[in-house]
């Protein structure tokens, strides 16, 4: 081959390649969007398999979901081949008492958050805690700002004060102190702040917080057998195998988050996340046919406009890289 076509040959070679690359990363971000919209579809959806579980304690429904989510993680770590990496993890933070204690404080908050979800679907509060996890990506914010001394611009601090404008009007109009949007948001906040001062593997965390949660798990359901309490096995087949499923309707959506984390860009995964309130709130209006009007339209309007703010401060171009405005 003549030295002309040798250098012809290799342009053509890495003009293929470059298409190779350029579509394997457009066939990653596809996959990861499609990761990111299940997971935000089984999280808006989790109200109506909540409903389903009426009958059961809601504590009973949480305990179920911390042992079965657990039985379904460690089944997926192990057709990993990564159940020694859980070990492993697990003997280093027992090493570590302080470590230890915040994962002990996340396993907690995620019991209570999840305590606060199905509780508001049982109560007939959904609409309320649809307005709750709109506020959750901003609750999230300020606990940066307080516990890890984030700056925020101008722009983000004026989302930060319509977003506490909501609540105010909330607190008015609502007649009562709304505990369950502000207590989904601070719960899911506090527990997101802890994992982050962790700083461990996404699916290694989950499976070490299940098993902490997993002795008050097993008592309270011996102790609800032993009442005669328990529905699992002696409230029908429905009602059994929905208190079994907990561990997939858990797992699934954090299995895709993970995957979805890997392959987008988090601007992308941020506007996805929208997608969880935007259906708890539409489901607690048109499947649960809880009021909705002006009381609860109005603090939405100003969450919503704090939202809104707070995106495009995120994502406007910044002069010399500086956030200053």
């Amino acid at each position: 081959m003549k030295p002309e076509h040798a250098g012809g040959a290799k342009v053509m070679d890495s003009f293929v390649l470059s298409l190779s690359m350029s579509a394997f990363t457009l066939s990653e971000r596809r996959s990861g969007l499609l990761a990111a919209i299940v997971s935000y579809l089984f999280w808006g959806f989790m109200s109506v398999y909540w409903s389903l579980l009426a009958e059961a304690d809601s504590w009973e429904v949480i305990a179920h979901r911390v042992l079965w989510s657990l039985v379904f993680l460690l089944l997926a770590m192990a057709l990993r081949g990564k159940l020694n990496e859980v070990l492993e993890t697990a003997r280093l933070l027992w090493a570590d008492r302080r470590r230890l204690m915040i994962m002990l404080s996340a396993a907690f908050f995620a019991a209570l958050n999840w305590w606060i979800n199905v509780i508001a679907v049982l109560t007939d509060h959904v609409v309320e805690l649809g307005i709750g996890t709109f506020l959750t990506p901003l609750i999230s914010v300020s606990l940066g700002v307080i516990f890890f001394g984030e700056r925020l611009s101008l722009l983000k601090k004026g989302a930060i004060a319509l977003a506490a404008v909501g609540v105010g009007i909330m607190i008015v109009g609502f007649g009562h102190f709304p505990w369950i949007s502000l207590g989904v948001s601070l719960t899911w906040g506090i527990y997101g702040a802890l994992k982050k001062k962790l700083m461990l593997e996404a699916w290694v965390s989950i499976i070490l917080e299940a098993a902490l949660m997993l002795p008050a798990a097993l008592a309270y359901i011996g102790w609800l057998h032993a009442g005669g309490l328990g529905h699992f096995g002696t409230g029908g087949i429905g009602l059994t195998l929905a208190l079994a499923g907990t561990g997939i309707m858990t797992s699934i959506p954090l299995i895709c988050f993970t995957l979805a984390a890997m392959k987008l860009p988090m601007n992308v995964l941020g506007f996805c996340q929208y997608i969880a309130p935007v259906m708890t709130l539409l489901l607690g209006i048109f499947w649960f046919g809880e009021p909705f009007g002006g009381r609860e339209l109005l603090p939405l309007i100003f969450i919503w406009s704090g939202i809104a703010l707070f995106l495009f401060a995120e994502l406007r171009p910044l002069p010399n890289g500086r956030d200053t405005l």
